[in-house]
C-alpha cells in the first residue's frame, strides 16, 4: 500500500500486528521524510525507487540514491535524514521465512553476504547493501508489485503466492548481488563464498584450507574471520547444518537414523547422537516419535 509518514517517533519498533498475522508486508513510501533513529524486531529489506538522502545505520552514513537495495537486521539502530524526493519500498518480513531446508539458495554466496551475514559482526560500520542495475530495479519492481498486491487483496492462496513472490525476490537479489568496492564488503563476499561452499558440500569432510581458498585470506585469518561473522567456529557451523538436515530426514524419511547420520557427513552415529541431543534436547529416537 501507499504510505505516508503521519507520524514520526524514535525507539523500538515491535512487530507489528500484520507481521504476526502473515509475516509479510510491504511498504511503498512516495516521500519518505527524515526519520529519527529506530530499532525493530523484524527484518527490513528496502529498495530506493528514486530520489536520494542519507541513510543511518549503526552510526555509519552514507548516501542512497535509485537502485540502492539494503537489508536492516532485527536489532539494528537506523535512521534517514536529508532526504529529497525519496521514494522508496520497504519490504518487512520474518526472516526464518527465508530459511527453507534444502533450498539451493544457500548456494548462492549473494545470499549470505545479503541476507545472513550481518556486517558489524566484522566490525564494519555498514549494512548489507547492494545496488542494481536499471533492468534489475525494473525487475525487482514487478516482483514486489505482484507481492504488494498479494498482501494486500488477501485473495484465496495468498499466503502461499506471497510466500513465493518473497522467495523470488530474495533469489533474484541474491543472484544479482556484486559486492560493493570497499574492504568490508570484499570481506563480507569472502566469508560468504565459504559459507555457499560449505552449505553445497556439507556432507564432505570440512578443509579450512580448502575454504580459507576460496576466501582468498590465510588459514589464521579465515578462521577469526569466519568466527566473527557467524558466531561459530567453521567445525561448529559445519555440525550445526549437519543437524538440521539430521532433523529433516528424520521427519521426513524412513531412513535408519545410523543411515541419516551417514548421509548427513557425521561418521559415528553414535556422535551424532550425542550431538543432537545437545543441539535439539533429545534423541534423534525421540524426536522422530515426536514428529
Amino acid at each position: 500500500m501507499r504510505y505516508e509518514v503521519s507520524s514520526i517517533h524514535s525507539g523500538q519498533h515491535t512487530q507489528p500486528e500484520y507481521l504476526r498475522e502473515f509475516h509479510i508486508a510491504v511498504r511503498d513510501v512516495p516521500n519518505h521524510p527524515t526519520y529519527p533513529e529506530h530499532t525493530h524486531e523484524f527484518t527490513e529489506l528496502v529498495v530506493v525507487y528514486e530520489g536520494g538522502g542519507i541513510n543511518c545505520v549503526n552510526e555509519f552514513e552514507w548516501r542512497i540514491s535509485a537502485g540502492d537495495v539494503f537489508i536492516i537486521h532485527p536489532g539494528q539502530t537506523h535512521a534517514y535524514k536529508q532526504t529529497h524526493q525519496l521514494h522508496l519500498v520497504n519490504v518487512l518480513f520474518d526472516r526464518a521465512l527465508h530459511r527453507l531446508k534444502g533450498s539451493d539458495i544457500v548456494h548462492l554466496p549473494g545470499y549470505h553476504a545479503l541476507f545472513m551475514l550481518d556486517p558489524s559482526l566484522l566490525g564494519a560500520k555498514t549494512v548489507s547493501h547492494m545496488h542494481l542495475q536499471p533492468s534489475e530495479l525494473t525487475k525487482a519492481k514487478v516482483i514486489i508489485d505482484e507481492l504488494e498486491s498479494e498482501v494486500d487483496t488477501k485473495k484465496p492462496g495468498y499466503r502461499l503466492i506471497s510466500q513465493s513472490l518473497l522467495l523470488l525476490l530474495i533469489g533474484k537479489l541474491s543472484r544479482w548481488y556484486t559486492p560493493q568496492a570497499t574492504d568490508e564488503s570484499q570481506n563480507l563476499s569472502k566469508i560468504s563464498d565459504a559459507i555457499a561452499h560449505i552449505e553445497a558440500t556439507f556432507y564432505e569432510p570440512l578443509s579450512i584450507q580448502t575454504l580459507a581458498r576460496l576466501a582468498g585470506l590465510s588459514e589464521r585469518t579465515f578462521y577469526r574471520v569466519f568466527q566473527n561473522a557467524t558466531g561459530a567456529t567453521p567445525n561448529q557451523y559445519l555440525v550445526t547444518l549437519r543437524l538440521s538436515h539430521v532433523a529433516e530426514l528424520l521427519r521426513h524419511s524412513d531412513m535408519s537414523i545410523t543411515n541419516i547420520a551417514f548421509e548427513c557427513g557425521f561418521q559415528d552415529s553414535s556422535y551424532m547422537a550425542k550431538q543432537f541431543k545437545a543441539h535439539f534436547g533429545m534423541t534423534p529416537r525421540h524426536f522422530r516419535m515426536a514428529k
